[in-house]
């Protein structure tokens, strides 16, 4: 099982690929908002609770295609000499130096996980480099399911140099943004930013809008420039598709050398609502005025509001997307 009280204290194989930069949903800072700045740690998301349930049985499909005979793991462990590195693999391979990592990928990811153990996500290369320098293995195996298919085997093999660079960064990382007092950069914007700036920001003063600085005025001015350009390159991107629908007419779309666009009718879906059903079902079996306002009582609640920025210049105003 995941200790999660000793990741907090230390780097996990899933978080070094956010500290180089390369994992595309969250960055250093994310890391550091969860494990130092108060950030509560987040609900596992629907893709990560079945990628959990589905792991033994992409094991299983690794000892299938392999032959290999495996030991699931899934324990949190610490490196005696470097307690900042923290690993918690999913198998071992039994009489061998090596581990399993199993991987559920989903449709929308499957572009990103190639022929040959160089063209998969650069955050899992790094993750398999972590395990095979914390467990001193000499290679590590990724059971990635793609598809219907039998899962594809990638092998990551030991690096030194690459192993060198890499605990050396995040043990720098550890050691300024963990046990030291420095905040790092925002380098991925993204959710996990947006959750923790709400988190540590919740609400305001008012009146208390304060004169920028110098230095801020320019970054303000840069980014209305960045919005302007924005809403400009919006409405052309969707006069642009106004004239291709119109091209496509009744066919299915246009393909040329270097790709295809397509316009096509999504399937009809049946959808209810649910709101509307309650309080007709309310209303036909509850009489009582009294007891039907004690039911709504009892199922209200508040949503919590979100700051939101709203932008004004020069005559434009313009609301943002944060909430």
């Amino acid at each position: 099982m995941l200790d999660h009280a000793m990741r907090k204290l230390g780097i996990g194989g899933s978080e070094v690929g956010a500290i180089f930069g390369v994992d595309g949903e969250r960055d250093g800072f994310s890391v550091w908002a969860e494990k130092k700045g108060g950030m509560p740690r987040s609900e596992p998301s629907p893709r990560m609770i079945v990628g959990q349930k589905l792991e033994q049985g992409v094991l299983a499909l690794y000892e299938h295609v392999t032959g290999r005979k495996t030991e699931y793991c899934n324990v949190t462990s610490q490196h005696p000499e470097r307690p900042w590195q923290v690993y918690t693999p999913d198998a071992l391979c039994v009489g061998e130096r090596r581990g399993v990592d199993a991987k559920v990928v989903f449709w929308d990811q499957r572009r990103k996980w190639g022929a040959t153990a160089n063209d998969i996500p650069e955050r899992v290369q790094l993750q398999a480099w972590w395990y095979i320098s914390a467990m001193d293995y000499d290679a590590w195996d990724i059971c990635a399911l793609v598809g219907e298919e039998l899962p594809r085997i990638y092998t990551i093999t030991r690096d030194r140099e690459v192993e060198r660079v890499m605990l050396a960064k995040c043990e720098e990382f550890y050691r300024r943004y963990l046990l030291g007092d420095e905040t790092p950069p925002i380098i991925q914007p993204g959710a996990a930013v947006d959750r923790y700036l709400q988190h540590v920001f919740p609400t305001h003063k008012y009146p208390d809008i304060r004169e920028a600085t110098e230095e801020e005025a320019g970054a303000l001015e840069e980014y209305a420039q960045i919005r302007i350009d924005y809403k400009e390159l919006e409405g052309m991107k969707k006069r642009a598709e106004m004239l291709f629908k119109l091209a496509i007419g009744h066919q299915e779309g246009l393909q040329w050398a270097n790709g295809k666009l397509t316009w096509r009718r999504t399937k009809d879906q049946t959808k209810m609502r649910w709101e509307g059903m309650a309080h007709a079902l309310l209303n036909a079996y509850v009489k009582d005025e009294a007891t039907r306002a004690e039911v709504y009582k009892q199922h209200e609640y508040v949503k919590p509001g979100g700051r939101r920025l709203r932008f004004e210049y020069d005559g434009i105003v313009d609301e943002g997307g944060d909430e």
